[in-house]
């Protein structure tokens, strides 16, 4: 998702290290762990979300955190369109995770490891939760809150919410709730995101 705004972009700093961390901003006490043993997945996401900033802003820092973006992206196995996601993106592990720039996927998504989604203009809903292995190649839409199974490969669209997609090629197992209800801590850390966005935009705003 294209970052417009100043207030844009911290918005997406913060709900990003909250589902992540579960904290807004670093304590002291996580600046100095961290200035010895740096989040790299922290890092990554936010020179992810400033390179979308300042690319479409067209300030020329963008080309800072595109060489910092590509660093990052070797060394975690990460390759990700930096305009893919919306806020609240969850990154468990490292490891390979391949997504296309094409893609237009909601908020709160989670990618595990070894994951792949195709750059063939994807259109995705919130929560999205991709288990190890899954893989969507060539479907144009699912709707929100969609969990695929682990290893499973999603080859046609499902416009239905609140699926849990599994097998080769996948199919509707079940009904599933957003894969953040009933998983403490997360479960938390989604309402408080929420909070801070009608804080920030309003109620209608930023969804």
């Amino acid at each position: 998702m294209i970052i417009t705004s100043r207030k844009e972009l911290r918005f997406f700093l913060m709900a990003d290290r909250m589902m992540n961390t579960g904290s807004f901003k670093k304590s002291f006490s996580t600046h100095l762990k961290e200035f010895l043993l740096p989040d790299l997945k922290m890092k990554y996401l936010t020179t992810m979300r400033k390179l979308s900033y300042y690319k479409h802003s067209g300030n020329p820092l963008w080309l800072f955190y595109h060489y910092r973006y590509q660093r990052l992206s070797i060394k975690l196995g990460y390759t990700i369109g930096p305009d893919v996601f919306g806020y609240g993106l969850v990154l468990p592990h490292f490891g390979t995770i391949v997504v296309g720039p094409q893609n237009t996927i909601g908020n709160y998504a989670v990618m595990h490891v070894c994951t792949l989604i195709t750059s063939t203009g994807h259109h995705i809903g919130n929560n999205l939760f991709v288990s190890t292995g899954a893989k969507i190649t060539s479907c144009k839409e699912l709707g929100d809150n969609v969990t695929i199974a682990a290893n499973s490969v999603v080859t046609k669209s499902f416009a239905d919410d609140n699926i849990l997609l599994t097998g080769m090629p996948a199919y509707v197992k079940k009904q599933r709730k957003p894969w953040y209800e009933g998983d403490e801590p997360f479960a938390s850390r989604h309402q408080r995101c929420e909070e801070l966005r009608t804080k920030v935009f309003g109620s209608g705003g930023k969804k």
